[in-house]
């Protein structure tokens, strides 16, 4: 059983040792992107305080305008903490996905929002929310690309590990059978 366990922690030690040394310090490009996002939330959060869709739906306006008003500002709040976590453990993948569809959906929210303040109550507010949510496009690209690189990375690692697995199965097959003694 020993030459077993040996033969498998050695090739788990040698194929370990090289991923290890992969973790390196943040792009500071990624961390700037990740910390652009969040400043522009900042920017919109004030905006958006100034609306009041409950005064929409007195008006006759729907009142999933309040939801959506309601849902916006919590995620404004988790962009801003999803992207500071991001700032501190970019190589983190379900956390980067999750962020960058925080974000998207958002914008989508805002959107329709946007569409309610337009007709109930300020067109130029509107314009002005949407004109600050467009500036964060270049950093929501550079996310994007970030989690594509990302996920190409954890594949071609997945596929190291696979065909790194594959082969100690191999040695550990050629080698014989170990018999316990008897006494």
């Amino acid at each position: 059983m020993r030459p077993f366990l040996a033969t498998a922690f050695l090739c788990c030690a040698a194929f370990l040792q090289p991923a290890t040394a992969q973790q390196s310090t943040p792009d500071p490009e990624v961390v700037a992107a990740f910390n652009g996002i969040s400043a522009h939330a900042a920017r919109i959060e004030p905006m958006l305080q100034q609306l009041k869709p409950n005064d929409w739906v007195a008006k006759g306006a729907p009142d999933t305008y309040v939801t959506q008003f309601n849902s916006a500002i919590e995620q404004i709040h988790a962009i801003q903490s999803d992207m500071s976590a991001l700032a501190e453990h970019p190589e983190q993948m379900t956390a980067s996905m999750q962020a960058l569809f925080r974000v998207q959906s958002t914008h989508r929210t805002l959107l329709s929002l946007m569409d309610g303040l337009r007709r109930w109550q300020n067109p130029a507010l509107a314009e002005l929310i949407e004109s600050v949510a467009a500036e964060d496009q270049g950093d929501l690209d550079r996310l994007e690309q970030y989690v594509l690189q990302l996920a190409n990375e954890k594949d071609q690692q997945y596929a190291v590990v696979n065909s790194e697995a594959q082969r100690c199965r191999a040695t550990l097959s050629r080698q014989p059978a170990v018999t316990p003694k008897t006494k």
